[in-house]
């Protein structure tokens, strides 16, 4: 990054505007910026900072309280800053939040802190790529690729800096070397270690416990056993080994008990099927019974069946006749039909008739019109005698008429081009008027397009806000579920566990029971040895089996998970939250750079507004480039308007030559055309009146002789149709008395049809007949109960065959037979259960424990291993040396072997630096700190017992170290500028020229060094200065350049 101009605006000392321009400089890449203590020197520095980072270039200076004391109330702070980067250019503006005086009332207002960047191309064109402070910082980090803290310590040396650096603790140094190198990255190692070793401690210390819990859950069934159980300090060796010998004698007790149930099961199975076959007799014997009864009841409905034959039988007789009713049916709408057609030819007759007469009458009067139409025929003969004539005036006045055109063509096309002219010449005046109207648009297009970036990213920063206001309240709810949930599952858990308390204590009562039945009296017992039982323990019927008490615990471990993966939602729930929080806050301290005030409670509303402004801004932009785009039209139109204007001219002087000549020709026409109208009469002079006439005389003449020819033929045609409908009439009637003829005969064949179907009457023949539907369905009914009555018929004769000499057994002695053996087999069978449920139980066991210590010895050496490596990456170790500090012990030991490449030439070999590597007493932290060692002594000392100017020389060679590695570990970053705001007043001039030796070092390189000194000898060794002058309102600076005068800026 090099500056180029530097432009401060009621900045610290700064009253007005002061510009800085670099390009003064030439091709000088070293100069010193002199002046009084105060005047604003390190101001400079604050501003290029303040422009690029919006922050002063030492931590004691904040944006904010950079503004002016001399500046007047009305002029704002801000900053530009024009610089160049890999042969790019940009322009960067900020301005701190502020207070100004309101100017109206008394009072102040807050106004925030804005940022623009700039894009500047070679035509001097700028672009704008960021319109407020969180884009302009985002942008400026990715362009630079360096930020604030790295800024201050490669390009920018501000005083004292480097001095604390170089004389801090490892802890200090700590801090600096981690903002600059990123190396949070080692502590997150260090932290995972940590992390697995507390996961795998605990995994240990579950296992340990969960095998104390089996081998207390032991139940002991012999006296070695219990001792076992008993020690103090157990053997699990001889626990195991005396478990499984136990395991043997039990199961073979099982084995022999296993054989003696088995026997009684089968004198069960047999009464079981003796049962069996007892209760297939008596059901048989039942369903006999059964179909008895069923039986009487269809014999009950036989009648009803009977019935619904005779219906059938009736129904078909009646089918046979519906043919012949069919067809007396049909001759009768015939009949019926042909007298209506009758009727209608009567009345038809009547008409025709009378329209006859009408018809005479009219052939009489048109007879009587010839005197009419002989007077109609004369008439036009006459007219037709005029033709000629009429025809020859009618040309004449059309070639007159042409010619009036013509002239008035001429005439109008002259005033039309005249008119041309006139709006032509008018037009490009109001163009010229308009186009200076529309010079301001091109400011107001950029005005927009700025206000555009400023709402875009408001709208961008509003909608972030409400996404993670939402996620928040969904995760506010997320986490009050899971606290629910946790809760509800830590519930869960204490009541399983009290429940496997429960059945345990309820096992062991019933397994001292199961021992006590085998007590007698006089014999040892197994557990104590005792030969007296005075109050044996008695077995309890409800106990919980073995099976039991492990789902009991299942349930447990299930619940014990379900709650840890509860717990740990809920912690992932809150850290989500918090996290989500903390981007909330820094999305808020946008919106203070972004000029955007939340309305919480109106927040969609707000997205509206901003939308509805963002749409006012696209109108306003894109009116801007409509009137834009109509200044360039206009300008068009002008000067095509201009050319056409010329050649309008021309033209015009030519039609008023044509409009005269044709003036001329018009006038001998119009003689000729009055000379003729003299011979004709003044109704005819028009050719279209002359041929109305005519037209009407045609139209007369014809009109009388078709209206003599249509009365005849009227009369001829109604004569025609009198004479065809009285001979349709009589046919009709014809046809009517055969139809009635036929009609009788078919009817008394119908009666004799129903008399030999045995038919009372038409009524009964009615009554008789069904669909095809109706008959099926008598039909299905018969059938239904034929066969209805045929299967029970057939079961009840099977039934009383099978039955024959069988009695009804006796089922209840039979029951209690069996009930007996069920309750023997029963007992029996409780007594081998809570034996399988103790061998089942200690062989679970000791699977389980042989599990656990399988899995305990991989987890201890596994912790092992982690344990060791986090106690050495967090200091436990010989150098007390965390993995992060061991990191950046090796980035210091980098920067010293560069620094001390300086420091030995600022100081004739005398000195170098070392880090220190000795342990620290006690707990202090240690690996940072920095030793001198001195060649004339051949010993080290700490650098605080360096003097004023060996702390100089020595922070210099730290400083330029520090940026020369900095920069290799940043790669593709691009130093093109140092600023040095350092003490070099406390050097003696043999340690003046060797440190002025090492900056010029640096400018050999390209580097664009700047000092601030007030040491006469490093001004006269630099021929270029920026003076900074100081008044009573304020400051000011001026170049001055080898022997060139002061140029002020």
């Amino acid at each position: 990054m090099r500056p180029v101009k530097l432009i401060m605006q009621a900045f610290g000392p700064y009253a007005g505007r002061e510009e800085i321009d670099f390009r003064k400089l030439e091709n000088r890449t070293m100069f010193v910026i002199s002046g009084r203590t105060g005047s604003g020197k390190t101001t400079i520095f604050d501003g290029i900072s303040f422009a690029i980072y919006g922050r002063a270039s030492g931590e004691e200076r904040t944006g904010t309280d950079l503004r002016s004391q001399f500046a007047k109330d009305s002029m704002l702070t801000e900053v530009h800053l024009e610089f160049s980067l890999k042969n790019r250019h940009y322009q960067i503006y900020r301005a701190p939040q502020q207070e100004k005086k309101k100017e109206r009332g008394e009072g102040v207002r807050t106004i925030t802190a804005k940022a623009e960047l700039y894009e500047i191309n070679d035509q001097g064109e700028k672009k704008l790529i960021a319109a407020n402070v969180r884009d302009v910082d985002e942008k400026i980090k990715e362009i630079i690729q360096l930020d604030a803290n790295q800024f201050r310590q490669i390009l920018m040396i501000p005083q004292g800096e480097f001095r604390k650096l170089l004389i801090s603790d490892s802890k200090e140094k700590e801090k600096v070397l981690q903002r600059l190198f990123h190396t949070q990255f080692y502590k997150l190692i260090e932290d995972k270690l940590k992390k697995q070793a507390d996961e795998l401690g605990k995994k240990v210390e579950n296992g340990q416990k969960e095998r104390a819990q089996l081998l207390d859950s032991i139940e002991p069934s012999t006296a070695e056993m219990t001792e076992l159980l008993n020690q103090e300090l157990r053997n699990e060796t001889a626990i195991l080994s005396q478990l499984k010998t136990d395991i043997n004698v039990l199961t073979e007790k099982l084995t022999g008990m296993t054989e003696t149930i088995e026997q009684q099961q089968n004198v069960r199975d047999e009464l079981t099927r003796n049962i069996h076959q007892a209760k297939h007799i008596i059901q048989q014997i039942a369903r006999k019974e059964e179909l008895e009864v069923e039986k009487k009841e269809l014999e009950a409905k036989k009648p009803v069946i009977n019935q619904k034959i005779e219906e059938i039988e009736w129904a078909e007789k009646a089918e046979k006749l519906d043919h012949q009713e069919d067809l007396c049916r049909q001759l009768k709408k015939h009949l019926d039909d042909d007298e209506k057609r009758a009727e209608e030819a009567q009345a038809a007759t009547a008409d025709y008739q009378v329209t006859l007469k009408k018809a005479a009458q009219q052939w009489e009067e048109e007879q009587a019109r010839e005197a009419e139409r002989k007077t109609a025929a004369e008439e036009l003969n006459k007219l037709l005698a005029l033709k000629e004539s009429i025809y020859s005036l009618d040309e004449k006045k059309a070639e007159l008429n042409r010619l009036e055109v013509q002239v008035k063509t001429y005439e109008k096309k002259r005033e039309s081009l005249a008119a041309q002219s006139m709006t032509m010449e008018t037009r490009i005046g109001k163009l010229e008027e308009a186009l200076a109207s529309l010079d301001h648009w091109q400011k107001a297009l950029y005005d927009e397009e700025k206000k555009k970036y400023q709402v875009e990213a408001q709208m961008k920063l509003i909608e972030k806000i409400a996404k993670i206001t939402e996620r928040i309240t969904h995760l506010e709810e997320q986490e009050q579920q899971n606290q629910q949930l946790n809760e509800e599952k830590e519930q869960k858990l204490q009541a399983a566990r009290f429940r496997v308390e429960q059945l345990e204590g309820d096992w062991q009562k019933q397994q001292a029971g199961i021992l006590a039945q085998s007590l007698v009296d006089g014999e040892p017992c197994v557990v104590c040895g005792s030969a007296n039982h005075p109050h044996p323990a008695k077995a309890h019927g409800d106990a919980p089996e073995k099976e039991e008490i492990e789902a009991a615990k299942q349930i447990v471990a299930q619940v014990e998970k379900e709650l840890h993966e509860a717990a740990g939602e809920l912690a992932r729930t809150q850290i989500h939250l918090q996290k989500e929080k903390e981007v909330l806050e820094e999305l808020m301290q946008e919106t203070v750079e972004a000029a955007l005030k939340v309305d919480w409670e109106h927040i969609a509303d707000q997205k509206a507004q901003l939308a509805a402004n963002q749409a006012a801004i696209e109108r306003s932009i894109h009116q801007a480039n409509e009137q834009l785009l109509q200044k360039k039209e206009w300008s068009e139109e002008r000067n095509q308007l201009n050319g056409q204007w010329k050649e309008l001219r021309a033209e015009l002087m030519t039609c008023q030559q044509e409009e005269l000549k044709a003036r001329e020709v018009y006038a001998a026409k119009q003689s000729q055309v009055e000379d003729l109208l003299k011979t004709i009469p003044l109704p005819l002079q028009q050719r279209n009146a002359y041929e109305r006439a005519v037209k009407q005389a045609e139209e007369k003449n014809e009109s009388l002789a078709k209206r003599l020819e249509q009365a005849l033929k009227r009369r001829q045609a109604a004569e025609t149709a009198l004479a065809a409908a009285k001979a349709g009439l009589k046919e009709i009637e014809s046809t009517i008395a055969q139809q009635k003829e036929r009609l009788n005969t078919e009817r008394i064949r119908f009666k004799q049809l129903m008399e030999e179907h045995q038919f009372h009457d038409f009524k009964h023949y009615s009554a008789s007949k069904r669909t095809s539907e109706e008959l099926k369905q008598l039909q299905q009914d018969i059938h239904s109960f034929n066969e209805h009555f045929r299967s029970v018929s057939d079961l009840l004769q099977e039934f009383t065959e099978s039955l024959t000499g069988i009695e009804k057994p006796n089922l209840s002695a039979l029951m209690a037979k069996k009930a007996e053996v069920d309750e023997l087999l029963a007992n029996q069978d409780k007594e081998r259960l809570a034996l399988n449920h103790l061998i089942i139980s200690c062989k679970r066991i000791e699977e389980r424990v042989e599990i656990i210590n399988k899995h305990l010895r991989g987890l201890e050496q596994d912790y092992s291993l982690i344990g060791h490596l986090y106690d050495i990456t967090h200091g436990k170790n010989v150098h007390k040396l965390t993995f992060e500090r061991y990191v950046l012990a090796s980035f210091l030991d980098d920067i010293l072997v560069v620094a001390n490449e300086r420091l030995v030439k600022m100081t004739s070999g005398r000195y170098t630096m070392h880090r220190k590597t000795d342990r620290a007493k006690g707990n202090a932290q240690s690996g940072l700190e920095l030793l001198i060692f001195d060649q004339y002594t051949g010993q080290e000392r700490h650098v605080k017992t360096l003097s004023g100017g060996e702390s100089f020389k020595a922070a210099l060679a730290l400083a330029l170290g520090l940026a020369e590695i900095v920069q290799q570990y940043a790669g593709g970053v691009s130093l093109e500028t140092m600023f040095i705001d350092e003490g070099f007043g406390t050097l003696d001039p043999e340690s003046l020229d060797q440190a002025i030796e090492a900056l010029m070092e640096i400018q050999d390189s390209g580097r664009l060094v700047g000092v601030i000194s007030h040491v006469p000898e490093l001004k006269e060794r630099i021929d270029a200065r920026l003076e900074v002058m100081t008044t009573q309102s304020g400051s000011y600076t001026q170049f001055q350049l080898s022997l060139s005068s002061p140029q002020m800026v």
